[in-house]
C-alpha cells in the first residue's frame, strides 16, 4: 500500500508567496493525487483570528477543500493567541482532534502534538504504536534542531525529545516555525524536517550547524510518499523543479 501526502507549514499569512505556493499545489495536485494535508502550524497568523481564515485558508486551499483533501493541522505559536487556538479546532476543515491527537492512515502513525505546551507524558504514550503502524511520523510546530536565523533549535527539547523518539522508533520528525526549508542528517537513524515555508516571509539560514544536511530560504510544500520500506521526501517549491529530496527506510 502506497500513500501520498503533503506537509505545508508556516502558511496562513495572506501574502503572495502563500498564494503561489497554493497555487503550485493546486496544480501539483492535478498529476500527483493526494487526499491529506498535514500542517506544521501558523496555520493563520497573525494571532489564530477566525476573521481571517476566509483569506488564509478557505480561499487559497479551495481547489484542495472542495475536491475532499483533508487537512490534518497542528498548532502553531500564532495559532494560539486566539483563545489557545479553540478557533481552529473548532472548525471541521483544519481537522484538529485537539492540542494533541494521533492519525492512522495507510500505515503511518502520524503523532500531532501542539509544541506550545509540550506534554511529553501524553507524547510518549501516543508514540506507543499499534497493529498495523509501519511507520511514526511526529509533527510539532517548534523544531528540535533548526539553522533558521529567526529561531533556531528549541531551547529545552533536547537531548530528551530525541532520546524519546528513538526509544520509541520514530521515523521522522516534521517541524515549522523557521520560515525556510531544511533536513538534518540521518540522526540516530531520525530525520528532523523544519519546513516552514509555505506563505509566511522566508528568513534565511545560519551556516555551519553540525546537524544540518540541506537549508534553503524557499517557498516550498513538502511531497511525500510511503511504501512498506521507504518513505520518499520531495521539497516542491512554487515555481520549478523540486529544491531536494530524501528517502529515509528506518534503517538509516
Amino acid at each position: 500500500m502506497t500513500l501520498h501526502f503533503v506537509v505545508l507549514g508556516d502558511f496562513g499569512s495572506g501574502l503572495p508567496g502563500q498564494y503561489d505556493v497554493a497555487a503550485r499545489l493546486c496544480a501539483w495536485r492535478r498529476t500527483h493525487p493526494f487526499d491529506l494535508v498535514i500542517t506544521t502550524g501558523d496555520n493563520v497568523y497573525d494571532t489564530g483570528d477566525p476573521a481571517r481564515f476566509d483569506e488564509v485558508f478557505f480561499r487559497p486551499y479551495s481547489c484542495l477543500l472542495d475536491r475532499g483533501v483533508r487537512f490534518r493541522a497542528s498548532l502553531g505559536n500564532h495559532d494560539i493567541v486566539t483563545d489557545d487556538g479553540r478557533p481552529e479546532i473548532r472548525e471541521p476543515a483544519f481537522g484538529i482532534k485537539g492540542h494533541n491527537y494521533v492519525v492512522r492512515k495507510g500505515g503511518v502513525r502520524f503523532v500531532i502534538a501542539d509544541s506550545n505546551h509540550l506534554d511529553v507524558a501524553w507524547l510518549r504514550q501516543a508514540l506507543v504504536g499499534e497493529p498495523g503502524d509501519r511507520w511514526k511520523i511526529v509533527v510539532m510546530h517548534h523544531p528540535v534542531y533548526s539553522s533558521g536565523s529567526e529561531h533556531g533549535s528549541t531551547p529545552g527539547m533536547r537531548p530528551e525529545l530525541p532520546r524519546l523518539f528513538r526509544s520509541k522508533g520514530v521515523d521522522l520528525v516534521l517541524n515549522g516555525h523557521d520560515h525556510n526549508y531544511e533536513v538534518t542528517k540521518p540522526l540516530r537513524g531520525i530525520r528532523y524536517v523544519v519546513t516552514g515555508g509555505g506563505g509566511a516571509s522566508i528568513r534565511s539560514c545560519m551556516p555551519g550547524m553540525y546537524f544540518s544536511d540541506v537549508c534553503l530560504p524557499r517557498y516550498h510544500f513538502l511531497w511525500i510518499r510511503v511504501n512498506d520500506t521507504r518513505i520518499n521526501v520531495k521539497a516542491i517549491p512554487a515555481r520549478g523543479r523540486a529544491i531536494d529530496s530524501f528517502t529515509t527506510t528506518g534503517l538509516d
